[in-house]
């Protein structure tokens, strides 16, 4: 498989951008927590104001954000294959830019692609990708791609031609997602900052000159400023909370397993310890900068910017993958170059049939739970809850997969869902219903919904349902219990439809 030592060639690098995605190609969506929320929102965005069932709740109004990356491709992808295949396209072509930026990025760094990079390829459906986080994970998906293409001898001869174009590269990284184009100027500055110094040996002319270098991807922020921004944000919270970017850091391939997915992402740690500080490796310093540089902002940075949860957590696979990827081997000499190189076929080869099949029992399960939808009727007044159990709450999000589930009664009945995203600055879709009180965003529907330190989350939010509301559907991962007042019309599996009893 290899011709130089730790060598991958090309024809293997095409097969495994497509193997990627495998997992993919099963469900009819991809059971990606959030997907379901930015589905409907795309329902809405398309619509138009057309559906009187949805204007009486949802407006949209396009503007420019820097978190429309995924929102731009389903407006091209949607009129043409519907929203289901659209969104599942989108999935896809995410995981393959990826893996295709990782191995891109080996091959500007080394002038091949080497078997470390082998080992970065499941990353590509890490814990962010798994989340849902679309508009990020493409923009991440691109950034690979941008900073390969920055290193590239091609553009590197000519810095001039190399500004102008990343000045367009910059723009629509930016409009993908705030925080991808963010991570581009750290990386992209890092790389100009190692290479300046190396050639040079001076410190402030190196980072003098790399900062002009790189002055091109300030435009699309500089251009900003001249645009009408929506006013106000959400705040910044979780500082310095050691024990969850730990967490994070461990999690970097939670699917359904923890052992398993806790034991991968241990052996991607000790790889890294081991090959870099092997003398039989070197490293792209510009990558390893870079490397070093995100765990330092992963490690200092708020794990909630503007209202965006789990902001730190994003960053995880982009270190971990650039840490594999800065790494060629030497001269491992014949047998251990045939060992890496097995180890990392097993590795990808174990990591994509876990996913697969991780994604065919999801999409099982939501299929399921969704299945009561046939019972609301169209138009609805809706309220959804997912009753969780007494745990760790951060930890239950990287397991379940269905607290976005009341958008499906959204998509396929016009319902009311409460598990859109009310972020001013930070989406184009407004939410108003009077009649839902205070359950009108994703913050209102996953709850404890069982005795916990004496008090039942869920039970108490029923007991608040404003009367102008007449059906719940709530989704048990808890013993399910009597609701005083509600009655059950529909279940299917852990899922239950209530009708309001009326006095």
């Amino acid at each position: 498989m290899t011709g130089q030592s730790g060598t991958i060639p090309l024809r293997w690098c095409a097969a495994l951008v497509l193997l990627a995605a495998v997992p993919l190609f099963w469900p009819v969506v991809p059971p990606l927590t959030d997907l379901p929320g930015h589905m409907s929102r795309y329902m809405v965005q398309m619509d138009g104001g057309r559906s009187a069932d949805l204007a009486q709740w949802y407006s949209f109004r396009w503007g420019l954000l820097p978190n429309l990356g995924a929102d731009l491709l389903a407006w091209v992808f949607e009129p043409i294959v519907g929203l289901r295949l659209a969104v599942k396209a989108i999935a896809i072509l995410i995981v393959m830019l990826q893996v295709a930026g990782y191995l891109w990025l080996s091959r500007a760094a080394h002038g091949r692609v080497a078997v470390t990079a082998l080992f970065a390829v499941p990353l590509a459906l890490g814990n962010p990708f798994q989340f849902g986080f679309l508009n990020f994970t493409l923009g991440m998906a691109l950034v690979t791609l941008a900073l390969a293409w920055w290193i590239s001898p091609s553009m590197a001869d000519n810095p001039r031609r190399r500004w102008l174009v990343f000045c367009l590269v910059a723009c629509v990284i930016w409009v993908c997602h705030l925080a991808a184009w963010a991570t581009l100027c750290v990386l992209v500055g890092c790389c100009e900052l190692a290479g300046r110094f190396e050639r040079s040996g001076r410190l402030l002319p190196a980072l003098w000159g790399g900062f002009l270098a790189s002055t091109c991807l300030l435009v699309p922020q500089l251009a900003s400023m001249a645009w009408p921004n929506p006013a106000g944000h959400l705040p910044n919270e979780n500082w310095f909370r050691l024990g969850l970017k730990i967490y994070h850091f461990a999690n970097v391939l939670a699917d359904r397993w923890d052992a398993w997915d806790y034991l991968c992402a241990a052996g991607l740690l000790a790889l890294i310890v081991a090959v870099w500080r092997s003398p039989r490796f070197a490293l792209h310093k510009g990558l390893a900068l870079g490397t070093i540089v995100l765990l330092v902002v992963f490690m200092v940075m708020p794990g909630t910017i503007y209202g965006s949860a789990y902001a730190d957590m994003r960053l995880t696979p982009m270190i971990y993958a650039l840490a594999l990827i800065c790494a060629r081997p030497l001269d491992l000499g014949a047998c251990r170059q045939r060992m890496l190189v097995v180890a990392g076929i097993a590795f990808v080869a174990l990591r994509l049939v876990g996913n697969t099949v991780s994604m065919a029992a999801w999409d099982e399960q939501i299929s399921k739970e969704q299945a009561v939808v046939e019972h609301v009727p169209r138009g609805s007044q809706l309220l959804t809850f997912i009753a969780l159990p007494c745990v760790n709450f951060i930890r239950q999000q990287a397991r379940v997969r269905d607290v976005h589930v009341a958008s499906y009664a959204m998509m396929r009945r016009h319902a009311f869902a409460n598990d859109q995203w009310a972020m001013p600055g930070g989406q184009l879709m407004s939410i108003d219903n009077p009649a839902a009180g205070p359950f009108i965003d994703a913050q209102t529907g996953a709850l404890v919904g069982e005795s916990c330190q004496g008090f039942n989350q869920l039970l108490t939010a029923i007991d608040r349902v404003p009367d102008g509301i007449p059906r719940l559907w709530v989704v048990w991962h808890v013993p399910e219990l009597p609701l005083a007042g509600w009655r059950p019309v529909a279940r299917s599996g852990d899922s239950v439809l209530y009708l309001r009893q009326m006095p």
